[in-house]
């Protein structure tokens, strides 16, 4: 077995800070890992039933012995994932949005605005330059609480509006930290995250209005509203369920829940819920495109929600069945094998959940022959869901994978890391971590 020089220099290390102490336990078990670990040089396509597959997945550790752990594995209530055609719908957006302008619990009590804000989509598409490295402003509605802060740029947008759609499906609302103090939740660092069993954890923290509230209330609070309020814009395909949770430090002595949800299907299965995806030409040049559809609450008191957003609204309908999957050990050993051998991996999450992939677009097909064209220059070609969603004619499909992640990040600006993915159907690899410079931008 070869040495590991990095990770024993770095035992080494904490060892001698700490004179004749012994290393700390997360040292000593990663050194555990990788000492008892066996890494997998050729990986078996091993499949399942999916109930089965699942099933076996619960097991997963005991008989366990590659150089990949796994703190918390999630798992869909699931015996069967069908196959899904996907379509951007937000045919059910504008009902919701306008009942969302009488809403205390996000502190808007009607009588405000409701200004129409309009596309460029024709100007955008009719520039190359402009079409393939710029997104497109969509069909859409803001609301103020107050007439007179509707206000016109010189541009032709409106703006310091207090809740925003559009026709794609976004929709959110923006934290008043002129009005409240209380600024985004992406602005305060990470206390504590929760990543499982949170849904019974009594671990409470006092909020921004002096109240305490317990890690399983405000998970109970965001799905009651999420499920009441948003889902009908969806047309109820979905339930929305929280995946994991933050704790962020306001102030002394305060606190808000940042809270991260993602759909669940009728049969139980999990969509996945990641911020953001590479999005440059060399992430799409020669794979499929991915949709990052995220939902979130910031919530800073007991009685209201202080800022929420929700990517995108879909259509879902079933186009068959996949009868067997990819196992979890199958998985692992893949990662095994791709992975940087000599190494040991500890995964702070592994999940089973539908990804949304672009499997054809004609956007993308037009950005992949511009950017080999003279005329794209040193612009850089990039892709978004509203690019596709602009430009017409796209297939989205809801592909099973099993995901692994790395959270190496607990900052003011977001939490980073590592996402490395198996196609639970053909088992392929596909790898999700740096931006253009190599740096590590995917958000949860």
């Amino acid at each position: 077995m070869r040495f590991n020089k990095k990770l024993v220099c770095a035992a080494l290390s904490l060892i001698l800070l700490t004179g004749c102490a012994n290393a700390p336990s997360e040292v000593d078990k990663e050194i555990e890992n990788y000492n008892s670990a066996q890494t997998v040089s050729e990986a078996e396509r091993d499949t399942m039933p999916v109930g089965e597959a699942i099933k076996a997945a619960k097991s997963f550790d005991t008989d366990n012995t590659t150089n990949i752990t796994i703190k918390n594995l999630i798992l869909p209530n699931s015996s069967k994932m069908p196959a899904y055609d996907v379509k951007f719908d937000s045919s059910g957006s504008a009902e919701v949005f306008k009942k969302l302008q009488n809403e205390p619990m996000i502190a808007t009590h009607g009588g405000g605005t409701a200004v129409d804000s309009h596309n460029d989509i024709s100007g955008w598409k009719d520039k190359k330059g402009n079409c393939f490295s710029s997104f497109p402003e969509l069909n859409g509605t803001l609301y103020y609480q107050n007439k007179a802060d509707v206000k016109r740029s010189d541009w032709g947008t409106y703006y310091n509006n207090d809740m925003a759609m559009n026709e794609a499906g976004i929709m959110a609302l923006f934290a008043n930290e002129k009005k409240t103090g209380i600024g985004s939740a992406l602005k305060y660092p990470v206390e504590k995250k929760y990543l499982a069993e949170f849904s019974e954890s009594t671990e409470s923290f006092a909020l921004c209005d002096g109240k305490k509230m317990s890690v399983s209330d405000a998970v109970e609070l965001a799905q009651k509203f999420c499920n009441e309020k948003l889902a009908a814009a969806e047309k109820n395909q979905f339930e929305y369920q929280v995946n994991y949770l933050d704790a962020r430090k306001v102030a002394d002595g305060k606190y808000g829940y940042y809270v991260s949800l993602c759909r669940k299907d009728r049969y139980g299965n999990l969509f996945d819920a990641t911020s953001m995806y590479p999005y440059l030409f060399d992430e799409f040049e020669s794979r499929n495109a991915l949709i990052a559809s995220p939902m979130y609450l910031w919530i800073t008191s007991r009685d209201s929600i202080a800022e929420f957003q929700r990517m995108y609204t879909f259509s879902i309908e079933e186009s068959g069945s996949n009868d067997r999957i990819v196992t979890l050990k199958a998985a692992v050993d893949t990662l095994s094998s791709e992975l940087a051998q000599g190494t040991s991996y500890d995964f702070d999450t592994a999940e089973l959940k539908y990804v949304f992939e672009i499997t054809q677009s004609d956007y993308i097909d037009a950005a992949r022959e511009y950017a080999k064209s003279d005329e794209a220059g040193d612009i850089p070609v990039m892709y978004s869901p509203e690019s596709i969603y602009a430009y017409g004619n796209y297939t989205i499909t809801a592909v099973p994978y099993w995901v692994f992640t790395e959270i190496t990040a607990q900052n003011t600006g977001t939490n980073c890391g590592r996402i490395f993915m198996i196609n639970a159907l053909d088992g392929r690899v596909r790898i999700e971590n740096v931006d253009e410079y190599g740096r590590l931008m995917i958000q949860y």
